[in-house]
């Protein structure tokens, strides 16, 4: 198994407050800057032994999840799913905070589950999914700023989670895949092999904003490594989640999957 890599990088920034409060105060206040914004986000390895959770474990969560974001959990609208053709094998969870000067501006909670799937192609390799998921919500309606001396309304303008696979992997499918916009439900399956059925499929709530799918292969860049991004942008003052779900194709001779997991989240201030 490869050495873990685990790293935070949390970046925060002030925009030119004077600039701000200039275009303001002509009432176009939709289109104004913002005064600040804060994000943060984390990478992790999944061959990494510690943080993993068991199914008892990560049921747990999703009840949790679900009693913080309602129908934005884990699961969107639906109850967990019980397919047919895929076998839980392990989870991991994270939560991220974007704070500025002591203040906290948003929360992000994410997970990744992986499941293998009871298939191989002719090249012999296993068949897994990654069903991710992330919800973010401001923390507060306003704070204060010291720089303008008045308070400044917060509200989200990003997140995203998503997968680099192993180099040795392939991407095979991905949903959803379409840039769309809210408010709408959006639906999240994989078909199955057996009867046509879905393997996955839950609608999660896009209540404001865009969701902002991103798939690149080993032409992107050149880096040799797939990888899947769920994201959402706008500016929104309440909860929103994301979901998706990659299915990939592993080798089973060689050495441990090196995948990693990617989580951002941002937030920002107006006058």
């Amino acid at each position: 198994m490869t050495t873990p890599t685990s790293s935070r990088r949390t970046f925060l920034r002030r925009v030119g407050a004077a600039g701000a409060l200039g275009v303001a105060t002509v009432g176009c206040l939709g289109r104004a800057p913002p005064v600040v914004v804060a994000t943060a986000s984390e990478s992790t390895s999944l061959a990494a032994d510690s943080g993993v959770l068991g199914e008892r474990a990560f049921a747990g969560y999703v009840s949790q999840m679900a009693r913080r974001y309602g129908d934005s959990g884990v699961w969107g609208t639906d109850e967990p799913p019980s397919p047919t053709e895929a076998d839980f094998e392990n989870a991991r969870r994270l939560s991220l905070r974007a704070a500025l000067d002591g203040d906290e501006y948003a929360v992000a909670d994410a997970a990744v589950a992986r499941y293998g799937l009871r298939r191989f192609d002719t090249d012999g390799r296993r068949h897994v999914a990654y069903w991710l998921w992330c919800a973010a919500r401001p923390l507060t309606d306003s704070v204060w700023l010291d720089a303008v001396g008045r308070s400044i309304g917060i509200a989200l303008t990003s997140f995203e989670v998503g997968v680099d696979l192993d180099s040795a992997a392939d991407l095979f499918d991905s949903a959803p895949t379409a840039r769309v916009s809210g408010p709408q439900a959006v639906s999240v399956a994989t078909a199955g092999e057996s009867d046509g059925g879905a393997v996955f499929g839950v609608d999660f709530p896009l209540r404001d904003g865009r969701l902002r799918p991103r798939v690149a292969d080993v032409t992107d860049g050149g880096n040799g490594r797939d990888s899947y991004r769920i994201g959402w942008r706008g500016r929104f003052g309440g909860v929103q989640s994301v979901n998706g779900l990659c299915v990939v194709g592993e080798s089973v001779s060689g050495p441990d999957p090196t995948t990693d997991w990617h989580v951002s989240l941002s937030a920002a201030g107006w006058v």
